[in-house]
């Protein structure tokens, strides 16, 4: 019967030398690939998560947008208690403290039933999420959410 191994008297085949080497080879291209991979996987979980944090406050953004809208077509005799309604309306929707503190309100209310109303509510991304993309050159500063609703006067 004829075995592979060491040969009798030696420390070790040639075979086995070569497969230590390219065990410690193989460890070394695993951590290249690692340093290669890394900052692509890094950078698309990063822009998940900021993404996913946009969509919800975009959702928040637009929902305020109506619900102020909706308040700001009821008739009302003082148009002071009427914008601050509508800010209240707004600032309900938001929800988060962050878009609250941050957001900026314009609207246009119509004088006589049927006069379209219009509502915008603005907010900084960077109140809306952590700048994670800016390492990688993707920054929000200076971006905005907005929405702008329009309805008809009752």
């Amino acid at each position: 019967m004829f075995r592979y191994g060491p040969a009798v008297g030696g420390s070790g085949s040639a075979l086995a030398r070569g497969r230590r080497h390219l065990r410690g080879r193989k460890g070394a291209i695993l951590s290249a690939e690692l340093l290669l991979v890394l900052p692509i996987v890094m950078a698309l979980c990063l822009g998940m998560a900021e993404l996913s944090m946009l969509l919800m406050a975009m959702q928040r953004v637009e929902a305020a947008s109506s619900a102020a809208c909706r308040v700001a077509t009821l008739p009302a005799s003082d148009p002071v208690a009427l914008e601050q309604a509508v800010r209240e309306a707004a600032a309900r929707a938001l929800l988060k403290a962050k878009l609250v503190q941050a957001y900026q309100l314009e609207f246009a209310p119509g004088q006589f039933p049927g006069d379209p109303v219009t509502v915008e509510v603005r907010v900084p991304m960077k109140a809306a999420a952590p700048d994670l993309l800016r390492i990688f050159g993707f920054s929000l500063k200076g971006q905005e959410l907005v929405s702008r609703t329009v309805m008809r006067k009752q």
